[in-house]
Formats: structure tokens, sequence, C-alpha cells
């Protein structure tokens, strides 16, 4: 199911082989909702084992590398263990309410096992890849962000956790919620030290199936479900990531909502949110934009 990537190896063989377990567990939990997913009487059923399956594995990897991070003194030990009780609380946390409520459908199944995989895989490729002093976290935080500066640090960022080659280009500074094709938007609320910022972000379709690609392999349609939701919960944490990359911030920030947006509902809402920054941009892969009320976010002034 999961492509493995070098992207990912963090030369800790201990903690690599967790993660690639941590693969397998997901690939369990695919099979399963395939096979039996579609009985409507099983489903809460195929939530209840999954869930029970990748938390159980998750709570033993998560103790095993915080204890490895206080063994070697690492500065962003408490950052990271904040990620991972995230994880569990909040990004979990919703489905076991689900199990509790004894009702659940088809595509909250895909939501769970997209939500898990989609986390993981930017948590690999970026916190974790900083334990070691690796990976795009560990560069140093440039002085002044520019145009040129955000392009280098999207490429560098999509490169180290999709392992895409982007060539990123800004087309427009003003962008104002109009189309540029077939986009899958999304629109996230977080929470920083008590204060929010809303952020509505777009990925054209050709960008979905290279990445759907990249993870899955090339049967995976770039619009099936669990694609769909692996591409919110990485796109929730990427753009976080890319705030810390630019802006060296190290307190933590929380996802209070997140959610897909049909394109006819996004010119309106950016123009309601009125936005700090809002950039289109173009890649080798296909456009994508970002619309956020905070300029400290990405660190630039608004024009």
């Amino acid at each position: 199911m999961i492509q493995w990537s070098d992207n990912y190896i963090t030369g800790i063989t201990e903690i690599d082989e967790e993660h690639k377990k941590l693969f397998a567990v997901a690939a369990q939990i695919y099979d399963k909702v395939r096979s039996r997913g579609h009985d409507e009487k099983i489903q809460i059923f195929v939530l209840r084992e999954g869930l029970h399956y990748l938390n159980g594995y998750f709570d033993y990897h998560a103790a095993r590398e915080e204890a490895y991070m206080k063994k070697i003194g690492f500065k962003g030990y408490e950052l990271h263990e904040m990620q991972h009780d995230d994880f569990q609380s909040v990004q979990m946390g919703k489905y076991q309410k689900m199990l509790n409520s004894g009702s659940c459908s088809m595509d909250d199944i895909w939501d769970f096992l997209g939500n898990g995989i989609g986390w993981l895989l930017e948590h690999i490729a970026t916190a974790d890849m900083l334990i070691v002093g690796k990976g795009v976290h560990a560069a140093p935080v440039k002085p002044d962000v520019n145009i040129s500066v955000l392009e280098q640090t999207l490429d560098s960022l999509f490169a180290a956790t999709l392992n895409v080659k982007t060539n990123t280009h800004v087309v427009d500074q003003t962008y104002c919620g109009s189309p540029y094709g077939n986009v899958l938007y999304q629109m996230m609320v977080c929470e920083r030290e008590g204060a929010t910022n809303t952020l509505i972000a777009g990925i054209e379709r050709s960008f979905v199936a290279a990445v759907a690609n990249m993870l899955f392999g090339e049967r995976m349609k770039d619009d099936s479900a669990v694609v769909l939701h692996t591409v919110e919960a990485f796109g929730a944490q990427f753009w976080i990531s890319l705030h810390r990359m630019l802006t060296g911030d190290e307190a933590g920030i929380h996802v209070k909502e997140s959610k897909l947006l049909s394109g006819d509902d996004v010119s309106d809402l950016v123009k309601t949110m009125k936005p700090a920054i809002s950039i289109l941009f173009s890649s080798d892969v296909g456009k994508f934009s970002v619309s956020t009320t905070n300029p400290y976010f990405l660190n630039m002034t608004a024009n």
C-alpha cells in the first residue's frame, strides 16, 4: 500500500523498523476496509479493530521514541512529545468518539485511515528526522523571507516529505480565490498560544495524482477516499512545517478544524476571510495556493 522511501530513514535502526511496522499496520487496516468495510453491519467493528491496532502500536512506538530523545538530550523533546500527544488525543480521539456512539460510515473509516497515514508521513519526514539532525527542520532559519526564499523552502519541503521535485514559482501574490483548474481545496483553523489563524489552501488535481502515485502506486486513483483524506491530513501538517521552517517558531500549533471544500465556495470564502497573505504558485506537477489571515504564519509582510 504505502511506498516506503529512503526519505523516511533516520538511521536509527529501531525507530526505522518501527516506522515500517506502522506502515504495515496501515496496510493491514486498508486490506480489512476493502474486504469488509462495505458491510454496514460490521463497519463499527472494522473501525474498532483498526483503531486498536494503530493506537496500540503507535503508543508503543511513541514511548520508545520519547525515551530515546530523553537519552540523547534532544532539545526539541517537549514539542515532539506534544505532537505525539496531539495525534493520540485529537487526531485519533474523534474516532474513539465514533466508537462510543456505536455508529460510523464507510467514509469515516477511510477518513480514519487517511488521517493516520497523512499525519505519519509528514511527521516522520520532518519532526523525526530532526531528532538525528537531518531533514528540513535542521536547516538554519533565514532572517529575511522573500519570494525566492519562500519558493526554495517549499521545494525543499515537498522533496523531503513527498519525494516530489516541484520547481515552485509564485505567479500571483494577491490571489483572490479565483479558479485555476481542477483543484482540491482545504480550509483549516489553527491555534497557537490562544490565537487562531484561518488558512485556505488549494492543490491542483494533477499534483494530487502525483502524490497518490508516489505514496500508493500507480493503481490508486487521485480521487479515491483514502487519497483525499490522506492529502487533507498531510496538508494540515505540511503548512505547519512550512511555518516552522520560515519562522523558527517552536510553539505548539494545534489544528482545531480541517475540512475539504468545493471550488464554488472558495472565492467568497477567501474574500470574506480578508487574508493578510494570499499566494498562487505554479510547479512542475501542478498549481497550488495558500491564503492566511496571519502574515506571521509565513513570516512575510502583506503586499
